[in-house]
């Protein structure tokens, strides 16, 4: 599970795979047996309300790991006119791996609200319009299950800014969020936490909007 965690955050920077040596294996719990997550997948980025979503957290396992940052912002017509960003205390500690990757420490969290105590909120936030994140699955794994948890309900479409940019520019390497913002010149400036990769992802959907809509 820890080299799959670094291979998500892979995904969204340029880490080196001998990165997750530094990561004691032996120290990572395994998932309990959980149904699979399934959710409506969109492909075509030809939408412009939605909302742009990224969490960070403990680590990759949706049943055992917690968020604890939600950056996200809502869109209307491709323009951006609110927004919800947080950190969440997880009530367990923030590996030290995990910490030294997104720049999130425990003393961060430790004043700052649990998860229940703002998912309202944050649900409230998303209404019923279309998610769009570097890498979905990931996001969408927590969100569906923190939903479950806490008796929500989440019936939200997800874009997957990864899937869109394979099909749209094939002739890339490379389709982390770090190389994508590199080669088109989107601003990220603190890459890993959450607010930073929404603005960097919202940026990133702008672009495949534009070139999907005039092929």
């Amino acid at each position: 599970m820890n080299k799959d965690f670094l291979n998500h955050l892979i995904k969204k920077s340029d880490l080196k795979n001998t990165d997750y040596f530094v990561y004691n294996p032996s120290k990572t719990k395994k998932d309990i047996k959980s149904e699979k997550i399934t959710f409506n997948k969109l492909s075509k980025p030809d939408f412009k309300d939605y909302i742009v979503l990224d969490f960070e957290t403990t680590g990759l396992s949706h049943i055992n790991d917690k968020i604890i940052e939600i950056g996200a912002i809502k869109v209307k017509n491709n323009i951006v006119i609110d927004k919800f960003e947080t950190l969440i205390n997880p009530k367990t500690n923030i590996p030290p791996f995990i910490s030294s990757k997104i720049n999130i420490t425990n003393e961060m969290v430790k004043d700052k609200p649990f998860i229940e105590d703002i998912f309202k909120e944050f649900i409230n936030f998303l209404e019923d319009l279309p998610l769009v994140m570097h890498n979905a699955k990931f996001d969408m794994n927590f969100l569906i299950t923190n939903c479950k948890n806490l008796n929500f309900e989440v019936k939200n479409s997800a874009l997957d800014t990864i899937s869109v940019s394979k099909n749209l520019f094939p002739e890339l390497k490379k389709y982390n969020l770090n190389f994508l913002c590199s080669y088109f010149k989107i601003s990220n400036p603190n890459a890993h936490r959450a607010m930073s990769d929404v603005l960097a992802t919202y940026e990133l959907y702008k672009i495949l909007y534009n070139k999907y809509n005039v092929l």
